[in-house]
């Protein structure tokens, strides 16, 4: 026992343990000081104080390292201090701890050196501990160490999800943390490499020589029945018989209970499968056919090697298939019986070799018609026929016409789908037709004019590959006769029905009218009595078009029309016939497309004389009628398609202007006048004067000329009371009687054209108003200009040359934008002009006409040279220039705009750009040769989608051109002219 103050046996004081504790620490350092690079500890063991060798794991004085001392009474494992410390705490004990300073005695508290720290019992260093890194309890991960109080992977490793990896080899962390290498694969330098032997394909590694998907390369699969062998598909036939090399022969087997070993292509579900191999004694085509079978057969011919499909069909004509191929000699096939859609049962195999290709294989007899039976089954495919197919054996019959006539050729009564070609004079002629199917159907059909002695060639095939037993016909077509039906004439009105869908039958008749090329149906008709008749198509499904010829069908035609109406695709004719007359009536198409179900419409109507009332000459007069009770027999040349009609003849008692109008009239009128009988021609035709319903003529009539007057309605209803004048005008300013201005300028004339007949029609702007017409007669050569500035009605000017039937020199509506009227004519001396001052619509009132002659540069006829010069630019201006040039109307419609006229000398070969960029309006562009008048070589309006305007041509050294820098509509302004090489 121990009482305090004694001590029971020899102890060393806490002080003589502390000082003992310091020298122990400076012997260390000292003997750590030493030499001890001579010292080498085992595997396991590690170097301490004083060249020690310890193992750290269970040495209690160097615990998990050479400064972790465990307290007493404790033991080291794994490097840790474990076990209860039984110091003197307390009084309990046998043995006296260590008390640490600041600790009563007996506490057992561990005792650290300088640097170390107390966790778990013992003394260690949170800079270096893995199990206490940077702090008490803080374990580093399996394979890290701790370092600076912190874990981290040895040298060369990386962190990756707890653990050390080595990204370079690792197969889980391949050259990243995650990135995990596939089967049979190795990390190599950090980057997943396939084990020897094996490939990567597409992300996996395989051995091409024997995966089914890569097969000898990437990407390369073995298809069905086939396996991969030492880098090739091979063909793994399984059970199969050997039928040789004999041809003809005929095998007999059973589908059901059979395997499947491929699956063909050319069946749907597919079913089960005989296989047969065969190997061709002698290079030909092959043919193999399932006919005689009792199912729905399918067949295939598949290459021995690889079991390529090399032909496959499932129907020929019917249930049974059939399949041909081309074959080497000694070539080995495997040949494939199966059934469509799972269908099983017993089965004919039939084998043949063809015949070898040949060209023609026959000849067909003149006399006809002629039918002729074969089989393409063991034929040769000599022929491929334009609208037929590859590989496909054909028969071809040489024909040669006994006379000139249209001949037909058809394979109706043939087993199969059948192709036909007709070929002129050999097997390798040009082709006249080829027809696959007709009308829809699986036979075909050719129709050919041919010339006597002409020879053809007729080849019969199959689509698609087919063949099998065939009819081939040939036959004469024969028109019908001409008329080929009679219309009945004693009933009106009449309706007849037909069709001139037939087969083969084309157009026989040029119609005068319209086109006329479809096939017709022609009628004979005699008239029983003097009266008009009207014959229609009115009701016929298709564009139809009709004539009528006197006494045969190829007698002069006496009416033809194409369209009824606008829009109307219908027919009418109307003819007076006498009673006895004979004609043929045509039911023809526009088109030789233009055929089908037709109604042809008979009316007879008896109807007056022509003209019914002869005003004789008396003017002026006034006459009222109707037409209510009239007959349609004439149509105007204007206004709609006109009704019913009253004709009147007069006869002019002298020279001079005649005014004919209906006004008065109670309905829309059309009035025409023709010459000298109801049959002339038409001089003139009005449907609405002045703005309103009624009609007016202005007509030139010589001393005794006869005229008939027509008054018409303007629509098929439009009839009823009218009144028709007639008058002489006896002023002037008429074509007949123009006012002669002066041969001077500049001079300006007023007048008005109030009261004043509407002479001429002028070619631009719209007018049916009245109008003045002077003479002029240029006296010297120039540009002269003619202007209705200041007059107070909408004016429309026009020079016509010599007469009022003369070409028009210029029209304008309206200049500069305003409704005044301009027009500039290049005149020689002595040359007469027409001026026809007119008035836009119905505008009529005082006008205001000015004649000049333009003296400035830059005309038609003093036009202004540019030289040679290139590159060229000029600028001007075109306002208070004359219209000296017209562009043509493809280039721009609309211009009566003032222009600038050039003359250019090209000086050298070659392309030339010309063009008015820089110019401040719309221009127009115009290039000519010769002058103004010549040809025109370019026109543009806008250039590059801009308002300005430029032209390309090519020029030859020296050639001069007319280049005139024009305005769209009535624009002018200033201008720039550039001229450079393309």
């Amino acid at each position: 026992m121990s009482q305090p103050g004694l001590r029971s046996r020899f102890e060393l004081s806490f002080t003589a343990l502390w000082l003992t504790a310091a020298a122990l620490l400076v012997c260390s350092a000292s003997c750590a000081r030493g030499d001890t690079s001579s010292i080498t500890c085992d595997d396991g063991l590690a170097m301490c104080g004083g060249g020690a060798c310890v193992d750290t794991q269970i040495d209690p004085d160097h615990c998990g390292g050479c400064d972790g001392v465990c307290a007493s009474g404790q033991r080291c494992e794994a490097g840790e201090c474990v076990g209860e410390d039984k110091g003197n705490g307390g009084g309990g004990g046998d043995q006296g701890g260590v008390e640490a300073p600041g600790e009563s005695e007996g506490t057992g508290g561990a005792l650290c050196a300088p640097g170390l720290e107390p966790c778990s019992g013992g003394c260690v260093d949170l800079d270096i501990n893995p199990h206490h890194c940077g702090g008490c309890g803080q374990e580093c991960p399996a394979g890290q160490l701790c370092e600076g109080g912190a874990c981290r992977c040895d040298g060369g490793l990386a962190a990756c999800g707890g653990s050390c990896a080595d990204l370079t080899k690792d197969p889980l962390h391949c050259g990243g943390c995650d990135v995990r290498c596939g089967l049979n694969a190795t990390c190599v330098d950090g980057e997943c490499a396939c084990d020897e032997g094996l490939t990567d394909c597409d992300g996996k590694c395989v051995d091409l020589a024997s995966h089914p998907q890569h097969c000898g390369a990437c990407g390369a699969a073995c298809g069905g029945g086939l396996v991969c062998q030492a880098g090739t598909c091979a063909c793994i036939v399984g059970e199969h018989e050997d039928i040789g090399s004999t041809i003809p022969q005929v095998v007999r087997g059973t589908t059901l209970g059979a395997d499947t070993y491929f699956g063909l292509d050319c069946v749907a579900a597919g079913s089960t499968e005989v296989v047969y191999e065969f190997t061709a004694e002698e290079a030909g085509t092959y043919r193999f056919d399932t006919a005689g079978s009792s199912y729905d057969t399918a067949i295939a011919v598949l290459d021995r090697a690889v079991c390529r499909e090399l032909a496959c069909n499932d129907d020929r004509a019917g249930a049974e298939a059939a399949a041909s191929v081309v074959l080497e000699g000694g070539e080995e096939i495997l040949v494939v019986v199966s059934g469509y859609n799972g269908a099983q049962g017993d089965f004919v195999l039939h084998v043949d070799r063809a015949a070898p290709p040949a060209c023609p294989v026959g000849t067909i007899e003149p006399t006809l018609p002629q039918s002729v039976h074969g089989d393409t089954w063991a034929l040769g495919d000599a022929l491929v026929a334009s609208c037929g197919s590859l590989d496909t054996p054909d028969a071809s019959y040489a024909f040669t016409a006994p006379h000139a006539g249209r001949f037909i050729f058809d394979t109706a009564g043939s087993s199969f789908d059948t192709v036909l070609e007709l070929r002129s004079g050999t097997c390798t002629g040009s082709v006249i037709s080829c027809n696959n199917n007709n009308a829809s159907e699986m036979t075909s059909r050719v129709v050919a004019d041919l010339t006597a002695g002409q020879a053809v060639v007729a080849i019969v095939e199959g689509a698609e590959g087919e063949y099998g037993p065939f009819t081939l016909n040939v036959s004469e077509y024969v028109p019908p006769p001409c008329p080929e039906l009679v219309l009945d004439a004693a009933t009106f009105p009449q309706r007849v029905t037909g069709t001139t869908a037939i087969v083969d039958r084309e157009s026989a008749l040029s119609a005068p009218c319209g086109t006329g090329a479809g096939p017709e149906a022609t009628y004979a008709f005699t008239a029983p009595a003097d009266a008009l008749y009207t014959f229609d198509t009115i009701g016929s499904g298709f564009d139809s078009v009709l004539h009528i010829h006197d006494g045969t069908c190829s007698g002069p035609s006496l009416g033809c029309n194409d369209d009824v109406a606008t829009g109307v695709l219908q027919s009418q004719v109307k003819v007076l016939l006498d009673e006895g007359q004979t004609v043929i009536v045509v039911v023809d198409g526009y088109s030789s497309s233009a055929s089908g179900a037709y109604t042809l419409n008979v009316s007879q109507t008896f109807v007056p004389p022509c003209p019914l009332i002869d005003l004789g000459t008396t003017v002026p007069q006034t006459v009222t009628g109707t037409t209510a009770d009239a007959v349609d027999l004439l149509r105007p040349t204007c206004g709609g398609a006109g009704g019913r009609e009253a004709t009147y003849s007069f006869t002019a008692p002298e020279a001079g202007t005649y005014l004919i109008d209906t006004f008065g009239s109670s309905f829309n009128t059309t009035l025409a006048a023709l010459d000298g009988s109801c049959s002339g021609t038409a001089i003139a035709c009005n449907a609405d004067a002045a703005g309103s319903q009624q009609s007016q003529l202005t007509l030139d009539l010589e001393e005794g000329q006869t005229i008939i007057l027509l008054i018409d309605g303007e629509s098929a209803a439009a009839s009823g009371d009218f009144t028709l004048n007639v008058e002489r005008f006896d002023g002037g300013g008429t074509c007949s009687t123009p006012i002669e201005l002066a041969s001077s300028y500049p001079q300006v004339v007023t007048g008005s054209t109030v009261d004043q007949p509407g002479s001429v029609t002028p070619s631009c702007g719209s007018s049916t108003a009245p109008d003045m017409i002077y003479s002029f007669t240029a006296p010297e050569d120039g540009t002269y200009i003619f202007d209705t500035l200041g007059s107070s009605l909408d004016t429309v000017l026009q020079i016509l040359n010599g007469s009022c039937r003369g070409a028009s020199l210029g029209c304008n509506d309206d200049a500069s934008g305003g409704r005044q009227s301009l027009v500039s004519a290049v005149l020689v001396a002595g040359q007469t002009v027409f001026i026809v001052v007119d008035g836009r619509g119905t505008s009529a009132g005082d006008y205001v006409l000015q004649v000049d002659r333009f003296t400035g540069p830059g005309t038609c006829s003093t036009a202004i040279d540019l030289g040679s010069e290139l590159p060229l630019t000029r600028t001007g201006t075109t306002s208070g220039q004359p219209n000296s040039a017209t562009p043509v109307s493809t280039c721009s419609s609309n211009s009566s705009a003032a222009d600038m006229v050039f003359t250019y000398t090209a000086p050298v070969d070659g392309d030339y750009v010309i063009d008015t960029i820089g110019s401040s309006y719309d221009t127009v562009l115009h290039v000519h040769s010769d002058g103004c008048g010549g040809e025109t070589l370019n026109c543009n309006d806008d250039w590059g989608g801009t308002s300005r305007s430029g032209v390309r041509l090519t020029l030859t050294a020296g050639e001069v051109i007319t280049v005139v820098v024009d305005g769209y509509g009535t624009s002018s302004g200033s201008f720039t002219l550039n001229i450079t090489p393309a």
